[in-house]
C-alpha cells in the first residue's frame, strides 16, 4: 500500500462549514492537504480515492457502546474486543472506548483487563481510546438495563482496585451523585485523570448541582435513566442542561429520544457540549432475535433492544446513523452533527489536539460517507481499513 492517499472530488465535511468538490491528501499517516481540487497538491504516487457525490468526515468517535455484531465487551476477552473494533470500521467509527457494565468485582476486573489489554494492543481496527466504565457505583432505582447484582455503592478502596487494573486507561466513570461517598469518589476520580459522568441517578437539582461543583462534567445518556425533566422539580436533566461546562451524551435513535428532544439539547448545548454515542450492544449488524448485554438476556425486534420487563436495554444504533439522524430528524447542520460524533469525542478522550477533524497535520482518520451515511470507506492512521 502507498504511504500516500488521496481523498477526491468529495463534499468535506469541516468543524464549520462543508466543501464541496474538494481532496484530502494523507501522507505517512497525516492529514497534509484539505481543500478544492483545483488547487490540491497531490504526491505522484499516492492511492487515488475518488469521492464524488460522497461525504467526506472525520474518523466516528464512539465514547459509549457495548458491543456490536455478536461481541460484548463484558463477556468475550481481548479476541471479542479486537473483534468489535474492526466491525465498527463497517460505520465509519475510527475510535471508541470500550463501555463496560455494573457488575461483581471479579468480573468487572476481569472486563477492566481485556479492554486495558487492547488499548495498549488495539490490532488492525477502530483505536480503543480508553474505557467508560458505566458503574457499578448507581442508584438500583435507575438501573435501566444495569444487571442488579452488578450495584453498590461507591466503596473508595474498590474503586481505587479498579482505577489500578485500568492502570491509566480509564477515561470516564459513571455515577448517581446522591449516593453516600459519592463526592469522594468524584474527588477520587479526578485525581486519577478520569471523567466523573452523572447517570443511572435519581439525583434532584441541588445534588447534581453539587456534584458539578465538585468537578463532574459529563452525563450519561442524557433523559435515560434519572428522573424526568419536571418544571417544579428539574433534577438532573436541568441541572446538565443550564450547567455550560457539562458535556451532554445523546443517543439519537429514535427510541431513547423523541427527535424534538435531540433538537432541544443541541440548542441548549450546542456542538461543542453535547456527544453524539450509541450506547449499542452486542446485536448490533444481527437480525432481530434474543441476544446479552453481559448477563442480561435483551430482545430486539427492528431498532428496540428490551428487557423482559420492557425496559429499554441498550441500541441497535451505530454512529454513521447517529450523525445521519441528528442531521436530517432533528435538523442539526451536518458540519455541527459531524463534531458531536468527532471533534467532541475526542477532546473528551484526551486526544483533540490530533483526532477528531480534517484539519493539516492531524492523524489520518477519516470516514467515507455514501449520500445515505452507509460507509464507502474507512481510514485509520492513513491506512483504508474498510472499503465497502
Amino acid at each position: 500500500m502507498n504511504d500516500a492517499i488521496a481523498i477526491t472530488s468529495g463534499t468535506v465535511v469541516l468543524p464549520d462549514m462543508m466543501l464541496a468538490n474538494a481532496t484530502v491528501v494523507v501522507q505517512n499517516g497525516t492529514i497534509c492537504w484539505v481543500g478544492p481540487d483545483d488547487g490540491a497538491s497531490v504526491p505522484p504516487d499516492a492511492a487515488i480515492l475518488p469521492a464524488a457525490g460522497k461525504l467526506v468526515l472525520p474518523g466516528l468517535i464512539d465514547t459509549h457502546i457495548h458491543g456490536s455484531n455478536g461481541d460484548d465487551v463484558m463477556l468475550d476477552g481481548e479476541d471479542g474486543l479486537r473483534r468489535i473494533s474492526r466491525d465498527l470500521l463497517r460505520y465509519g467509527v475510527t475510535a471508541w472506548l470500550p463501555s463496560t457494565l455494573a457488575a461483581p468485582h471479579a468480573d468487572l476486573i476481569r472486563a477492566i483487563g481485556w479492554c486495558r489489554d487492547v488499548v495498549r494492543n488495539p490490532g488492525d481496527g477502530a483505536i480503543p481510546l480508553g474505557i467508560h466504565v458505566e458503574g457499578p457505583y448507581i442508584n438500583p432505582a435507575k438501573k435501566g438495563a444495569q444487571p442488579p447484582d452488578g450495584i453498590r455503592p461507591p466503596d473508595l478502596d474498590e474503586c481505587r482496585a479498579l482505577l489500578d487494573e485500568a492502570d491509566g486507561t480509564a477515561t470516564m466513570m459513571t455515577l448517581a451523585p446522591e449516593l453516600p461517598g459519592a463526592d469522594r469518589l468524584i474527588e477520587l476520580l479526578l485525581s486519577r485523570g478520569v471523567i466523573p459522568s452523572l447517570g443511572h441517578s435519581d439525583a434532584d437539582y441541588e445534588t447534581a448541582m453539587a456534584a458539578i461543583r465538585a468537578g463532574a462534567t459529563h452525563a450519561t445518556h442524557l433523559f435515560n435513566a434519572m428522573p424526568t425533566l419536571h418544571h417544579r422539580k428539574p433534577g438532573l436533566v436541568a441541572a446538565c442542561l443550564n450547567n455550560p461546562d457539562v458535556y451532554v451524551e445523546v443517543i439519537a435513535d429514535g427510541v431513547h429520544l423523541h427527535p424534538a428532544m435531540v433538537r432541544m439539547v443541541a440548542k441548549l448545548k450546542g456542538p461543542n457540549r453535547a456527544v453524539l454515542i450509541t450506547d449499542a450492544m452486542s446485536a448490533v449488524g444481527r437480525p432481530d432475535g434474543t441476544y446479552t448485554l453481559g448477563p442480561n438476556v435483551v430482545y430486539v425486534k427492528g431498532d428496540r433492544c428490551t428487557l423482559a420487563d420492557g425496559t429499554i436495554a441498550s441500541s441497535m444504533l451505530t454512529m454513521n446513523r447517529a450523525v445521519r439522524n441528528a442531521a436530517e430528524y432533528a435538523g442539526i447542520p451536518l458540519p455541527e452533527a459531524a463534531r458531536m460524533a468527532s471533534l467532541l469525542p475526542a477532546k473528551l478522550c484526551g486526544v483533540g489536539d490530533r483526532k477528531g477533524s480534517l484539519e493539516r497535520g492531524k492523524d489520518a482518520d477519516i470516514a467515507v460517507l455514501n449520500q445515505d451515511f452507509t460507509a464507502f470507506a474507512t481510514i485509520v492512521g492513513g491506512k483504508v481499513l474498510y472499503r465497502a
